[in-house]
């Protein structure tokens, strides 16, 4: 197997289809499907189903993705290294967000890299960070930006960078009698907008709950922050998120967010990456740029919503192995 064929391959599992990926690449399809079916020959069995919806992965397939992801990366961290030792970054480089952060960083993000290192060609992807923490481990992508716990596990470094206050979001009628903030008795008064299980920000409330010996009462679980941002302007509920999601919101009156006060909630921000295949230079340059943008939007926040953790000169790239925390 060849690189190129393994390329060929990822593309056509992530596109579904030889046509779009032909398209991507500039490639005639016949090429591609002739290099489908060379690895198929090679490894002895199916590596796609295929139907009129379009070509699926195997179990065969499913297994090759995993190994092939994590060959290409390393391919690329390699290049990476090489080109570093020359005048520029250079490569690819996929990191991962929040959405509050996303909101709150990425579009200076993106600025600054084209700036600074127009030679990195930078994807940045939104996820919840427990989607984001399997990307990081499975090598999908190189550094991403969660909130909330980090699962203990020898495959992920991890450092704290920020602290994000969570707020209550609604429309105007929600709070008018909580201006200033709104208690979490207040707030769980009612039926709320949240999240899956599976997200950090209920996870944070369901704690704050208990431990004031409250019940949440949720209205409809979103596991959307888009949505949840349109169904709490409608007026259907109040939602909690950082105050990052729904800034331009808020600056255009759409909605409304008070502190969550009696207590505050908090949620950690880190940022993680694999402990086994540590990014690369350019990944842990655009790392380090987004921490500068958020330093950046903490120094100018007068609301105590965003607080960032002073780096450690020493260890100022993501975590190596060997700074991954031990049960």
């Amino acid at each position: 197997m060849e690189l190129w064929q393994l390329r060929y391959f990822t593309l056509v599992a992530e596109l579904q289809s030889i046509a779009r990926a032909s398209a991507h690449l500039q490639i005639a399809a016949p090429a591609i499907s002739r290099t489908i079916k060379s690895l198929e020959d090679e490894l002895g069995t199916r590596l796609f189903d295929r139907d009129g919806r379009g070509m699926h992965l195997t179990l065969s397939g499913m297994t090759l993705l995993g190994r092939a992801t994590q060959l290409l990366r390393d391919a690329e961290v390699a290049r990476q290294e090489v080109s570093a030792i020359g005048s520029h970054l250079t490569g690819e480089v996929t990191i991962g967000a929040t959405p509050s952060i996303i909101a709150i960083a990425g579009l200076h993000l993106i600025k600054q890299c084209l700036e600074r290192y127009p030679h990195v060609r930078a994807r940045l992807t939104e996820g919840y960070s427990a989607y984001l923490q399997n990307w990081v481990v499975t090598s999908a992508i190189s550094v991403a930006f969660v909130n909330g716990p980090i699962r203990e596990t020898p495959n992920i470094a991890s450092r704290r960078v920020a602290v994000e206050r969570l707020f209550a979001i609604g429309d105007k009628k929600h709070f008018r009698e909580h201006t200033g903030g709104i208690s979490l008795h207040a707030l769980l008064s009612g039926p709320l907008l949240l999240p899956s299980s599976a997200n950090s920000i209920r996870g944070l409330i369901d704690d704050a709950a208990s431990n004031v010996g409250c019940h949440v009462k949720t209205l409809l679980e979103v596991d959307s922050v888009g949505l949840l941002k349109q169904l709490a302007g409608d007026g259907i509920a109040a939602a909690v998120l950082p105050y990052g999601a729904v800034k331009q919101e808020v600056d255009s009156g759409l909605l409304v967010a008070v502190p969550i006060i009696e207590p505050e909630i908090h949620s950690e921000l880190h940022v993680i990456s694999s402990a086994s295949h540590p990014p690369g230079p350019a990944a842990n340059a655009l790392a380090r740029l987004f921490e500068d943008v958020l330093v950046q939007f903490a120094e100018a926040d007068d609301k105590g919503i965003f607080v960032t953790v002073p780096k450690n000169p020493k260890t100022r790239d993501v975590p190596s192995k060997s700074e991954v925390p031990r049960k």
